[in-house]
């Protein structure tokens, strides 16, 4: 398969026969491919756990699920309008946020939704989307008796990336630091960088995160922080661990152009804009490396991770299991300091067993011991580590009061 197959959505409908590209996903067919494919189960969402989505549609197979890409598999273009089944167009989510946005919509209850999101202007009809794909947990919006539950399958660890290694400035930026314990003022360098803009040293350098340009005050070296694109769940998730509510204006979701942030929009686990500037660093999902490295979509264009320190210990954490930093083998350090669970949010009532609206077919895919939590191999192969010991408090497929959302809609 190439590379722009391998980009793409997996949906196979009733067997695999033929394949059709068509509105940013594959289709396998047994007849005379549609020119509006139909999905069984359609997802949108998170560019996190697209690629393993990927992978668990084509291994659950006989035409169950159907997960759209994040942004266009072939032009990269965001927010084009897709139909994921018959008599059903929308906007391409981009992102987490975006994803759980538009599921809502799907929910029928789009006048309970604060807002579209940036270009939504053909909102999904009723039950056009059954899961949306999240790598951030409820958050704010968590309530025991909310409508959508999000379900944890896999592990993922998010570590900051940049176009160096094996010179200098990797080795300083290996020695970041983070506190693990208060992050709303804690005082790793990592969290200093983002949060509070105040420069650090580390390794008799400094890092000036409001330079943008050499010569710097006092002789210090810019350094350009970058996030995700605004709707991405990594982009929520690492503002929380930094400690920040609202974006500074040293933190940046475009790309320095030599002379502002107009550039290039930051896209999460992409490397295209810290390929171009030495002075960059972003947040990265570990996962999402291991991944592209092994053959899943590669878009890290030369993007490499690096370690962090425990400011309250000293320990340092590396992101990979193998020989880092010397080579990059290996796969998730499960006991990396940032990790996350990962997610896929369906509507609770679906998937609560007894209830009249039980939907077995979502349960069959999501559930606890069901399709996606049976595919280990899938899971870690797409770089994700498993659930199966709860090192964050939930097991594949745990559908608790805790993870339940929007009590409103």
């Amino acid at each position: 398969m190439n590379n722009a197959k391998r980009l793409v959505r997996r949906l196979l409908v009733g067997g695999i026969a033929t394949a059709t590209v068509a509105a940013g996903l594959v289709v396998g067919v047994t007849g005379p491919a549609s020119a509006d494919p139909v999905a069984g189960l359609v997802g949108v969402g998170s560019d996190t756990t697209q690629d393993v989505m990927n992978g668990a549609a084509d291994a659950i197979g006989l035409g169950v699920v159907g997960s759209y890409d994040a942004i266009d598999p072939i032009t990269k273009a965001q927010h084009l309008v897709i139909s994921g089944k018959r008599s059903c167009t929308f906007n391409r989510p981009n992102g987490s946020g975006q994803g759980v946005t538009a599921l809502r919509q799907s929910g029928n209850v789009a006048a309970a939704i604060s807002g579209t999101f940036p270009d939504e202007v053909d909102l999904p009809e009723l039950g056009c989307i059954d899961f949306a794909r999240s790598s951030s947990d409820p958050g704010t919006n968590q309530s025991t008796n909310g409508r959508w539950a999000y379900i944890p399958f896999a592990l993922d660890a998010v570590a900051v990336a940049s176009q160096h290694f094996g010179d200098a400035t990797a080795t300083n930026y290996n020695a970041l630091s983070f506190d693990p314990n208060n992050s709303p003022t804690g005082q790793g360098t990592l969290q200093k960088l983002y949060r509070d803009g105040t420069a650090v040293t580390v390794n008799g350098v400094t890092y000036d995160p409001q330079c943008n340009v050499a010569p710097c005050a006092g002789g210090a070296t810019p350094i350009h922080l970058y996030i995700p694109q605004n709707g991405s769940g990594t982009r929520t998730y690492w503002l929380g661990k930094m400690g920040i509510t609202t974006v500074p204006n040293w933190v940046h979701d475009h790309a320095w152009n030599g002379t502002d942030y107009t550039g290039t929009l930051v896209e999460e686990h992409d490397g295209t804009v810290l390929e171009a500037d030495a002075l960059g660093i972003a947040p990265f999902s570990i996962a999402q490396w291991v991944s592209q490295r092994n053959g899943h979509g590669d878009r890290r264009h030369n993007a490499h991770l690096h370690s962090l320190v425990n400011v309250t210990t000293s320990a340092v954490f590396n992101p990979l299991t193998g020989a880092f930093p010397t080579v990059e083998t290996g796969g998730l350090n499960s006991s990396f300091l940032v990790r996350r669970e990962v997610y896929n949010v369906v509507e609770w009532s679906k998937v609560n067993v007894g209830n009249a609206a039980f939907d077995a077919s979502l349960y069959a895919v999501f559930g606890p011991g069901q399709g996606l939590c049976g595919k280990s191999s899938v899971i870690l192969n797409y770089g994700f580590g498993l659930l199966n010991s709860a090192p964050l408090g939930h097991t594949c497929g745990a559908i608790v009061d805790g993870l339940r959302a929007y009590a409103a809609g």
